[in-house]
């Protein structure tokens, strides 16, 4: 009597990937190598499977930070075949994520009446200067606290903000 012994090889899935929550991450494509006999079974961590095609498979991975792991194995004649693990880590942004607008209108119709830093990161702040076009501060804040343009004309205004490891400059006009 003679043994067989097979050694099976995990699918060629890389072990791991990384992306960063800067944007939205695109949806990824994952592959193994396709057998007609075989039937194909994937399960992911969190995240959604947008398309399911027996051997491929594409994946929208969620923005938020941590390890994610998709695991596919096979079942052949009804027996368990091939498994395969992969990782997928999703880190913090290593960006601040802030936009600075470039205009603000203190007009009273309740549309666009401050200025301010908008994005995640705004909390970010650690100091915000307002100059009027002589040099002057007009509105100085050690947080993301809104600058009404009150007391002060139509025109261009230079701003400088500092936050934890980045500096800022600009200019902002004041409309109404």
């Amino acid at each position: 009597m003679r043994w067989w012994v097979f050694i099976l090889l995990p699918f060629q899935l890389l072990a791991q990937e990384t992306y960063t929550n800067c944007g939205d991450i695109i949806p990824q494509n994952y592959q193994v190598s396709y057998d007609a006999d075989k039937v194909y079974y994937w399960n992911i961590s969190d995240g959604d499977i947008i398309y399911n095609q027996e051997n491929s498979i594409t994946v929208q991975w969620p923005d938020s930070i941590g390890t994610y792991i998709i695991y596919v194995y096979t079942t052949r004649f009804g027996c368990e075949g091939d498994t395969s693990y992969h990782e997928v880590v999703i880190e913090d942004c290593p960006y601040l994520q802030i936009f600075i607008p470039n205009s603000f209108t203190p007009n009273q119709d309740n549309h666009n009446e401050t200025f301010y830093v908008h994005g995640a990161d705004g909390d970010e702040i650690k100091l915000l200067i307002i100059y009027n076009r002589w040099g002057e501060k007009v509105h100085e804040t050690t947080s993301n606290e809104p600058w009404d343009g009150n007391n002060c004309q139509v025109g261009i205004y230079t701003y400088s903000i500092r936050t934890h490891n980045q500096h800022y400059t600009g200019q902002i006009s004041l409309l109404r």
